[in-house]
This record gives structure tokens, C-alpha cells and sequence, in this order.
């Protein structure tokens, strides 16, 4: 009996499925990477710790023969054999950041490629591709890329080592011979995991603080933006120094600031000789301000969702308004953007310090003028008559892999010729979830800046985020898209009021009426609304422009 390509067909995709099954509930058992063999078809499938799957092919033309790292570990070489027509191009693919090096064919049957482990940001800044685990993939002409194996004898060296000034690189093998690449930020040994933490936090500093430095954080490292990136700006040429913290040296900068690595030795003294301290999160339990220093806390937005105490009385657990005392009590002062916020975060974090009611400098780019917009927007090779759409949704506990909350695809089709749609996933998804892509798709979830996303916008899609706050400063149409309200509001974390009796746009359950929202928001943007105006007089009384100059002068004060 001849077996046709359409049974050949419904039997790989039943084995698929099938194999699809297995590694999930493998994955939830042993809650660590798994991959299964598809035999006969050269097919990978694996899966993370948060279950996503992936399926890459593997590649049996040619092998991995030797991997050298060259150029301080900036550049990746790579030698390997080949039979018949030698690869074009060898890519190191990651969730955020691939790069790509061409092959040079060496000998008849061998080849050599060069992969850089540095890439431009956004920014235009040449920095280390961001830490996390890559993998390395051949690329025959136009084809799609497939999963690269070692040979025999390089599995007997693996893994290898580097610790380099500029991030610390591990070449090692996975299942079936995979070849990874996992990038880490460049600590020393002795800085590395809870004991390395404990050792470098337990240095105490007798000297008194460095004065004229300045030490500035947003979000534990991941990125240098929000109200402390302008705050730092407002204030350089009132400090002789202004350190920074980085997760890893693929954050972008400024050049009149000094990266430090979060965690590390340097990092530390950086934080605790510090004349003033500006961080918009959670401030190191094992930092303890000392005389003559000064903390400035920016936190990072007006909350719809629950906070500190209030959240821990919503969710039942025995905390105490105290519990919260030991983050607020290391600050000199928290700022405020409006009245609001005001109230709930001098509750939920049990403060009883001085509060800067003076908006988030963060938002000061949303009242400039019509030419930063401009250019905002040709930086990303937007055109001028296109109406641009962001998409920013919050994250979910326990979603760290998931960045979006509906089909980013079938969306872009729905809005059709004319938009360019713009994702931005939540700081909690930036090192976990995958970047999206289409044909009108553009991902900026590593962009540093959210504000700038905000200004570039015409109409914002959100659902619990706090950008919803900040965008309506704009006065341009913002739809909220809530397929879990109910269970958010009362299952999750809590949330301050009702969403859905105040909004100050349309409040869409089903993901197939967006486009259809968007639209009709845009088509009656100059129309008057009495809900969008008394949103943005309770929200948006100080995003005038002027927020950070007002907390500029107040930390002049202390100087």
C-alpha cells in the first residue's frame, strides 16, 4: 500500500500533537527546559519553565567543529563542516535580539562565521546583547533558519567559559547536541547568587558620602528611562558624578553617566556613597541610608491597581501596614502625580515623609513640542501619514512569558493599510516573553523609553496599565481592551475603582471589536467627552511640561 503526502502529513501533525502534549506535562512536573525529538522529521520541540513550546528543525548538512571567543568576547568564531552547498549565515537567536554573522567558506567541506555578541540599540549605542539564552541556527539561502549541532568532539570540550569586561559568555550544548550561547551580566565570581549578593551588600561604608554624586535606578536595572533618567538629565551639572545602575551592558545610556552593574561590588559603593539616590522601584532591603545622604523615591505611576498593604489586605494575607515601613522609612522623598496617587501611596506604603506633588518628570515629553513627536516617529521609520497605534497591556502574575493578550495578528490585518501597529509589553515580560512581529508590526518592548511610545501615538490600547493615566495627558482617544475585568479586579491583585464606569474611552470585552474601537476613536477624537474631561482633571493636573524642573529645584535644596 503506497502511503500518499497527505497521510504522511496527518500522521506528523497527530505525532506533533502528541509530542506536544508530553513535553508540556513534562514541563510542568520538573519545571525546568525540555525537548523532544521528532523522529524522521528533524524536528525539536521545547518548552520553557512557563510552558511556551517552539518547534525549530535541525539542521544535518553540516556541524559545529570548534568555537572560539575572540576580540575581548565581543565576536563568536565558529568553524564546522559541510556537505554539498556550504550555509549562508549563522544566527544566534534569542527572545529579544538575534544576530547574524556570514559564512566564509574555508575549505572544500568546511566553513568559518564570525557571530558578534554586540549589536546597535535603539539608541544607536553598540552594546552587548542583552543576558539570557541564545541558540545557534543555520541559515541556507532564503530558507528558514534551522537548529545547529555539534559534532562529537566539540560536545567533549563543552562547556565553555569567559569572563569578560563587558558580560560573562557560556558555550554549552542542550539536548540532541544543540548549541547554546548564554550571556550574563559581567560579576565576578564571588558576586554571583545569594551568597555573592549577601557578600557584596554586607560591605558597610564608615566614610562619610561622596559629595556631588549622583546615583540614579529605574526598574532594578532593566532599562535607565522613566521619571530618574530625567531627573538625572535636569540635574548633571549640579553633581561632579552621576553613577547608574544596569542590569548588564545592554542598556543604553547616556555618555554623561557611569554604568554600574546591579550587584556588583562597584554597584554597591555606587549606591551607598551616593550624595542623593533616585530610583523609581524598590530600594535593596540591605541598603541603609546614612547621614548626609539623601533618597529620592519617583515610583512609576498613577495606580488603578492595588498596592503595598492595600493589596495584601485584598489577596488575605497577614501583613501589617508595618510590614511596609522598612522600603518607605529609606526615603527622603516620593513624588507624587497627582492628589490621587497621593493618598494611596502614602497608605499602602505606611509613609510619613514629605511628598512632592509634582507630576512624573517622566510625562514632561507628552506636553513638547510637535517636532519631537516628529522626529520620535521617524527614528522608528514611521510615516508622516500614518496613524500609529500602541498597544501596551500590564502583565499578569505569573505570565512572565506572555506579553500580549490578544491575537497581535489578526489585529494588524483588522486595522488594514494605513496604521502601524506598536507593541509594548510590561518590564515584568522584557527578558522573558518573545518579540512580535508583521507586516505593519513593530515591537518596542525593549525600547527604553515608554514616554516616547506614548508621544508617538495616536490612539493607545491598554487594559490595567498605568500608562492609561500618563496617555490621556495627550488628549488623543485611548480604547481599553478587558477580556478578564472581573476576574483582575476581583480574583487578582485588586484595583482602586471601577474601569469600566469611568473610562474615558471604550471598554472592549472581545478582542474582534478592537479594530472596530480604535477606529471609531480616531474618527471622533475632536469630539467633546464630559468622562474624558473629568478623567484628566482628577489624573492630569501636573502634566503641564514642568514636572521635572519643579523636583529638580526641590532636590537643589538639599545640595
Amino acid at each position: 500500500m503506497t502511503t500518499t503526502p497527505s497521510r504522511l502529513e496527518a500522521v506528523r501533525v497527530r505525532a506533533l500533537a502528541r509530542v506536544d502534549r508530553l513535553a508540556r506535562r513534562r514541563a510542568a512536573r520538573l519545571a525546568r527546559p525540555v525537548s523532544r525529538h521528532f523522529p524522521g522529521a528533524d524536528l525539536v520541540i521545547s518548552t520553557t519553565p512557563h510552558r511556551a513550546l517552539s518547534a525549530v528543525r535541525i539542521e544535518r548538512r553540516c556541524a559545529v567543529e570548534s568555537i572560539e571567543l575572540a576580540d575581548s568576547e565581543r565576536v563568536l568564531t565558529i568553524r564546522g563542516s559541510h556537505a554539498g552547498t556550504p550555509p549562508t549565515a549563522l544566527t544566534l537567536r534569542g527572545s529579544r535580539v538575534d544576530t547574524i554573522g556570514a559564512v566564509t567558506v574555508a575549505g572544500p567541506d568546511t566553513f568559518e562565521c564570525r557571530i558578534p555578541l554586540h549589536a546597535a540599540g535603539w539608541w544607536g549605542q553598540d552594546r552587548a546583547i542583552p543576558s539570557g539564552a541564545y541558540v545557534l541556527e543555520v541559515v541556507y539561502g532564503r530558507g528558514a533558519p534551522r537548529v545547529l549541532v555539534a559534532s562529537g568532539a566539540l560536545r567533549e570540550v563543552l562547556p565553555l567559559h569567559a569572563h569578560g569586561r563587558l558580560a560573562n559568555v557560556r558555550v554549552s550544548h542542550a539536548g540532541l547536541g544543540l548549541v547554546t550561547v548564554s550571556m550574563a551580566p559581567p560579576l565576578a565570581p564571588s558576586e554571583v547568587g545569594k551568597a555573592g549578593r549577601a557578600s557584596v551588600t554586607a560591605v558597610k561604608r564608615p566614610t562619610p558620602v561622596a559629595n556631588g554624586t549622583l546615583f540614579a535606578q529605574s526598574w532594578f536595572g532593566k532599562s535607565f528611562s522613566d521619571s530618574p533618567a530625567a531627573l538625572a538629565e535636569a540635574l548633571r551639572h549640579d553633581f561632579t558624578e552621576v553613577r547608574v545602575g544596569v542590569h548588564d551592558h545592554s542598556v543604553e545610556v547616556p555618555d554623561f553617566v557611569t554604568p554600574t552593574i546591579v550587584g556588583s561590588s562597584a554597584w554597591w559603593e555606587a549606591l551607598t556613597s551616593a550624595q542623593v539616590v533616585i530610583d523609581n522601584s524598590w530600594i535593596p532591603s540591605q541598603f541603609k541610608r546614612r547621614p548626609g545622604q539623601r533618597v529620592v523615591q519617583t515610583w512609576h505611576g498613577t495606580p488603578l491597581k492595588k498596592l503595598g498593604f492595600d493589596r495584601s489586605q485584598h489577596e488575605g494575607r497577614s501583613s501589617t501596614p508595618q510590614s511596609f515601613k522598612w522600603g518607605s522609612s529609606k526615603w527622603d522623598l516620593l513624588v507624587s502625580p497627582n492628589s490621587y496617587s497621593t493618598e494611596i501611596l502614602r497608605r499602602a506604603y505606611t509613609y510619613d515623609g514629605t511628598i512632592a506633588e509634582t507630576g512624573y518628570p517622566r510625562n514632561d515629553v507628552l506636553a513638547a513640542p510637535d517636532g519631537t513627536r516628529d522626529r520620535l516617529r521617524r527614528s522608528l521609520g514611521i510615516g508622516p501619514g500614518e496613524i500609529v497605534v500602541l498597544y501596551a497591556p500590564t502583565f499578569r502574575e505569573g505570565e512572565a512569558d506572555r506579553s500580549t493578550f490578544c491575537d497581535v495578528a489578526a489585529l494588524d490585518r483588522r486595522l488594514g493599510a494605513g496604521h502601524r501597529l506598536l507593541v509594548r509589553g510590561h518590564s515584568a515580560t522584557l527578558r522573558s516573553a518573545r518579540a512580535i512581529g508583521g507586516p505593519h508590526v513593530i515591537d518596542v518592548t525593549t525600547y527604553p523609553e515608554s514616554a516616547h511610545m506614548l508621544a508617538i501615538a495616536d490612539v493607545l490600547i491598554t487594559d490595567y496599565s498605568s500608562v492609561m493615566f500618563d496617555f490621556t495627558a495627550t488628549r488623543r482617544p485611548i480604547v481599553f481592551f478587558t477580556p478578564d475585568l472581573d476576574a483582575y479586579a476581583n480574583d487578582g491583585r485588586g484595583v482602586y475603582f471601577d474601569l469600566a464606569s469611568v473610562a474615558p474611552g471604550p471598554v472592549v470585552h472581545d478582542e474582534r471589536h478592537i479594530a472596530d474601537a480604535v477606529r471609531y476613536a480616531w474618527e471622533h477624537r475632536h469630539a467633546s467627552s464630559a468622562r474624558y474631561d473629568a478623567w484628566t482633571g482628577r489624573f492630569n493636573a501636573h502634566d503641564d511640561g514642568g514636572a521635572t524642573e519643579r523636583l529638580a529645584t526641590l532636590v537643589r535644596e538639599w545640595l
